[in-house]
């Protein structure tokens, strides 16, 4: 008897076309959440050095492919979980069983669409990563050392190096006409502090200095109050005498050659176990996709009707332990407590063995299995929760 083959059907494609979108939408807002707070940071490093907001682009460009790889897991877990939960809720779970489809052969496309993802992670956790990772932090470097242009916003103190602060109420769209102007020079012994209604900054790059010119105002100097009419404050423009450093100091930047030549002590430097533990730290993590994968499907059929989002909490739960049980175990095996391949890959496969016994124990839609009674007591304690929400209003007086 020949064995049968697998082969690509047209519902197969339809489940695939029923996730993506679904991965599609959940990737994208969760890249934007986790980009949005570091891209405000990264706007106020560059205001407050007076750099370019270029850089910021920049910046942000080279963390995509970081947040990314924290992103794919948790998304591919919810674009898997909630289409197989609305094809449920519509019945078409049904029609497969009806028609002789298993569980295990309706979650084959998705577990093919893990091999993929999984594939396709591993030149982005083995180069793009590092690559991206060292030019967001050469970027994050010539921002904080660059000279400053000669250019304000209004608020904000700029450090325009050599110890003076500069800020003005008011400026005129070109930033270099001032109202209301606030300056602050230290130098070794002493601190100057300077006002004037107006102020005028007179970039001069040939000779490399910023001139800022300072009209009817008054200042604080050695101890004693000076007041003038014109004032006239120079100084060069921040020569960067100390260049980024060379890719590779951090084992986070090297890619899965370098990690593994760095390891065996080819290149000269001294093996340590720390670059074995990236190494297998990031293999784990790309492989444990399958294991979503598997998770993710008896999740997805075990409670016909029922909401999605208590199994999308348990999921998200598991994810986030998996996670730092081996952000921990890679601590260890870096610090040399650990053998690398041995605690990282038994985490993972601890992971993955797990997912794959969820996956073979549950043999249908709605059927009885150890993932089905852990769904009702969720369900139980979310419904308690939601009594003891009532009546904590009801005493607070904040029902209806």
């Amino acid at each position: 008897m020949t064995p049968r083959r697998f082969t690509v059907t047209r519902i197969d494609r339809y489940l695939l076309w029923r996730m993506a979108p679904r991965m599609g939408v959940a990737l994208l807002v969760t890249l934007l959440a986790l980009m949005l707070e570091r891209v405000l940071r990264l706007i106020d490093l560059v205001a407050t050095q007076g750099a370019s907001l270029d850089l910021v682009v920049g910046m942000a460009l080279n963390l995509v492919p970081h947040y990314l790889g924290l992103a794919l897991p948790a998304t591919f877990c919810i674009a898997v979980l909630t289409a197989l939960a609305a094809l449920s809720s519509e019945n078409e779970i049904d029609m497969l069983e009806n028609a002789g489809w298993s569980l295990r052969r309706i979650g084959a496309p998705f577990i093919a669409a893990a091999v993929v993802l999984a594939l396709i992670s591993l030149p982005l956790f083995g180069v793009l990563q590092p690559y991206s990772r060292y030019a967001y932090r050469a970027i994050k470097h010539a921002a904080q050392n660059a000279g400053w242009t000669g250019r304000l916003e209004e608020g904000v103190f700029v450090d325009a190096g050599n110890g003076l602060l500069i800020s003005a109420g008011e400026i005129d769209p070109t930033g270099r006409v001032l109202s209301r102007v606030f300056v602050i020079q230290r130098d070794e012994d002493t601190e100057s502090v300077y006002t004037a209604k107006r102020g005028l900054i007179l970039p001069d790059p040939e000779a490399r200095v910023v001139r800022l010119l300072l009209k009817d105002g008054r200042g604080l100097v050695a101890g004693g109050w000076l007041d003038f009419e014109t004032m006239k404050l120079a100084r060069e423009f921040a020569i960067d005498r100390n260049p980024f450093r060379p890719r590779g100091r951090s084992e986070r930047e090297l890619t899965f050659g370098e990690l593994l030549t760095r390891a065996s002590g080819a290149d000269g430097f001294p093996p340590e176990p720390r670059y074995l533990a990236e190494f297998h730290g990031r293999l784990v993590r790309t492989f444990a996709l399958i294991g979503v994968a598997l998770m993710s499907i008896p999740l997805g059929v075990t409670r016909k009707r029922a909401p999605a989002w208590p199994r999308m909490v348990l999921a998200l739960a598991i994810l986030v332990a998996f996670d730092q049980i081996l952000q921990t175990v890679q601590s260890l095996a870096s610090l040399g407590r650990i053998d690398p391949a041995l605690g990282l890959w038994g985490v993972g496969a601890a992971f993955t063995l797990g997912s794959a016994w969820l996956y073979a124990v549950t043999p249908g839609q709605g059927s009885p299995s150890p993932l089905r009674g852990v769904l009702r007591r969720f369900d139980a304690l979310f419904a308690d929760l939601a009594i003891f929400g009532r009546r904590a209003g009801g005493w607070l007086g904040l029902g209806p």
